[in-house]
């Protein structure tokens, strides 16, 4: 039986294509190595250690766990596949492809403008996984978003809340024109689609290694937000795709998380400015911070889903099978 080796680095990239393990597990043998943020030694900044979910769904899938990056016999695989796709010290992702003596494939960091999938290629990977046609290239390989798949078990659910994805709050240093902070909240017409739909207001936090902690953010949000609004903030969650297919509406940043809500033909508006665009360039939903603007993008969307821009842009996206599209691809690779 050939032998994969799947590095897994941080739990918000690896969890998009960890449903691809159980059918990988029937093929070859997969070898474990946790790097990074994975790796048990390193602290969890969020508020609950998305790890003990990746351990609890995934641990049983792996023949064999590598306990460091120095134990790796490189002679004993047939691919590496990797979570990630970036050349980086955070762990190491050069010096493994340098020593390897088989394929390396890298995935999508996520939704970004980063040019990695290039700047990168033959660096940390030979080969990347994609998300959908729009990122096509000789050295890209199309293979959706395999954990969106399970959002398709939700698609009845009962509409909750109206979510708010965000991305930098504004009480960090923030790269971009927009952060999450008090002119955002006041701006983004919150207060009238609860007045007008009577849905709670759900705010998805990101943890953050680099912030040390989540406390301080929730404080800063419940010092900024309008006393009216019903709210409840909320950082690691064990269900994403259930939290997102509870939601009426959602309002977010450039998000890669952003891509669950249109597969399921939630109304969304992403906010122009308040993050990386990436593959939302031509998402008609990606609208400026006015509420009007935001409002009406939304009800609109309520109508007229924008189905094309899932079809372009999520292998699989629409028909919720990209982890068999994405297991295929590897096949064939091997």
């Amino acid at each position: 039986m050939k032998k994969i080796l799947f590095i897994t680095t941080q739990y918000r990239t690896g969890e998009r294509i960890y449903p691809i393990l159980p059918s990988l597990s029937k093929e070859f043998e997969v070898h474990l190595l946790k790097l990074y943020q994975m790796d048990p030694s390193h602290k969890w900044p969020g508020s609950f250690d998305t790890r003990i979910l990746f351990d609890k769904e995934y641990l049983k899938y792996f023949t064999h766990i590598i306990p460091t990056i120095n134990d790796i016999y490189y002679n004993e695989y047939d691919l590496i596949l990797c979570d990630d796709n970036r050349l980086t010290k955070k762990w190491n992702s050069g010096y493994i492809f340098k020593n390897k003596m088989c394929p390396m494939i890298g995935c999508s960091h996520g939704n970004t403008d980063a040019n990695y999938v290039n700047i990168h290629h033959n660096k940390a990977f030979n080969k990347c996984f994609v998300f959908g046609e729009k990122e096509k290239q000789p050295h890209t390989i199309l293979g959706g978003i395999p954990s969106n798949d399970k959002l398709k078990k939700y698609s009845s659910e009962e509409k909750k809340h109206i979510l708010v994805i965000c991305n930098f709050l504004g009480n960090r240093h923030c790269e971009f024109k927009i952060s999450f902070n008090k002119h955002f909240f006041n701006e983004c017409g919150l207060l009238e689609l609860q007045k007008r739909y009577n849905k709670k207001i759900i705010i998805k936090l990101k943890s953050r290694a680099d912030e040390g902690g989540y406390k301080h953010n929730i404080s800063y949000l419940n010092s900024i937000l309008p006393k009216e609004l019903d709210y409840e903030i909320l950082v690691d969650v064990e269900d994403d795709n259930l939290l997102i297919a509870q939601s009426f509406m959602v309002i977010s940043a450039p998000s890669t998380m952003a891509f669950k809500p249109l597969q399921l033909k939630i109304p969304t508006a992403i906010i122009n400015g308040s993050g990386q665009t990436g593959l939302f360039y031509d998402f008609k939903g990606l609208v400026e911070l006015n509420s009007n603007k935001i409002i009406s993008t939304l009800e609109d969307q309520i109508i007229n889903p924008d189905k094309d821009f899932i079809l372009n842009t999520i292998e699989g996206g629409l028909n919720f099978n990209s982890t068999e599209v994405f297991v295929k691809k590897i096949k064939k690779l091997i």
